[in-house]
């Protein structure tokens, strides 16, 4: 019972651990996910200023070609605002690139930021000589800051987005792996939460039924003798009596006791008494069928009861076990064996002999008493 005892512990234990253990994988999953979350968003961000970027540049340079051949100084105004936008969108890129982890990711970043400053500065310059209604370089001015335009776009702009690009694809791969990680794990633990579940569930179900056994067998035996006691008669009585799946059947009782058994007590001792009431429970277990039931009716008293038996052959069932007792050799405590002991015994049987249980025990506990007042060792049935 210990080695079980300890075995369900341990099975406990190790299902703890593994519960402490996915739990844990869980947490490092979170936090990958979590984080891999904040990173997109990041990128997004920086997209989004990379865009509103390219955006005000594209403007600024069609502001300018529209002040050059219009002189309208609506396109100045516009102009300072979509350069405006373009030094704040920039500030954005350089910022989301210097917060990203140390790697070659925030290196690429910073170097894209850097040069994407730099070739502004001189795109910038440029175009704020135009704005400014200098128009000595024309035509060629306007070609050049339109080719540095271009400069930005592909050598920067684009290597921007393809290095977001390739980031995001990294992360919804990772991403995707950790969820598969996290869905074989958590199929694991469900499967093992089912099999420990199941575990739990037969073995508490054999405790329930041994303490339940046990319990049962407290109550309804006699703990000198292992028969059944006076309680479980009960049940024998309503399984008798009022049966529930069939019609009452015929039975018979048989009433016995150990002749001078007071003496017996007091010759040897109570030791050696106990010891002559659990050997003599034996042979009348070993001595009736697997369908009788054998009752320690109190004191040296037993009964027997034998389903589906005449009263003759109640009769004939108590003269064997009559014989079988007095032809018995008791044995002592010392290891000496004990005098002859007899029994008396009496018969009685349903219906012949009474309505109802109580009435059939009655009228076999009287013939019992008549076998003992006619001489004992006999059968009165």
């Amino acid at each position: 019972m210990a080695v079980k005892q300890f075995g369900f512990k341990a099975a406990v234990g190790v299902l703890v651990a593994v519960l402490l253990a996915t739990y844990g994988f869980y947490w490092v999953a979170m936090n990958q996910l979590h984080s891999n979350v904040i990173q997109l968003v990041e990128f997004t961000s920086q997209l989004e200023a990379a865009d509103n970027f390219h955006s005000s540049i594209h403007a600024m340079l069609l502001d300018a070609e529209g002040f050059f051949h219009d002189r309208d100084p609506a396109y100045q105004e516009a102009y300072q605002d979509n350069r405006a936008v373009a030094r704040i969108s920039l500030n954005g890129i350089q910022s989301h690139a210097e917060t990203q982890a140390e790697g070659q990711a925030r290196h690429k970043a910073l170097e894209s930021a850097r040069g994407i400053r730099t070739a502004y500065a001189r795109y910038e310059k440029d175009l704020d000589t135009i704005m400014s209604g200098d128009f000595s370089g024309g035509n060629q001015h306007l070609a050049r800051v339109a080719k540095e335009f271009n400069t930005i776009f592909k050598k920067y702009y684009l290597r921007l987005h393809d290095h977001h690009d390739h980031e995001q694809e990294q992360l919804a791969r990772e991403s995707s792996s950790t969820w598969h990680a996290v869905s074989v794990v958590f199929g694991l633990q469900l499967a093992l939460a089912l099999v420990a579940g199941f575990v739990v569930i037969f073995y508490l179900d054999r405790v329930v039924l041994r303490v339940f056994s046990v319990t049962e067998r407290m109550a309804y035996r006699d703990k000198l003798t292992g028969l059944r006691n006076r309680t479980s008669l009960d049940k024998l009585t309503t399984a008798l009596d009022e049966p529930s799946d069939r019609p009452r059947r015929r039975y018979c009782l048989i009433m016995l006791d150990i002749d001078h058994f007071k003496n017996f007590n007091d010759n040897y001792g109570h030791p050696a008494g106990d010891r002559l009431l659990s050997d003599f429970a034996k042979v009348i277990t070993d001595n009736v069928r697997g369908q009788d039931k054998v009752v320690r009716y109190g004191g040296e008293e037993f009964l027997v009861v034998l389903p589906e038996t005449s009263r003759g052959g109640g009769a004939q069932a108590a003269e064997k076990l009559r014989l079988a007792i007095a032809g018995h050799d008791f044995i002592l405590p010392d290891g000496k064996t004990a005098p002859q002991v007899t029994a008396s015994l009496g018969v009685a049987a349903y219906p012949g002999d009474g309505e109802d249980f109580k009435r059939v025990v009655r009228r076999a506990d009287e013939r019992l008493y008549r076998a003992k007042d006619q001489g004992r060792n006999q059968v009165v049935g």
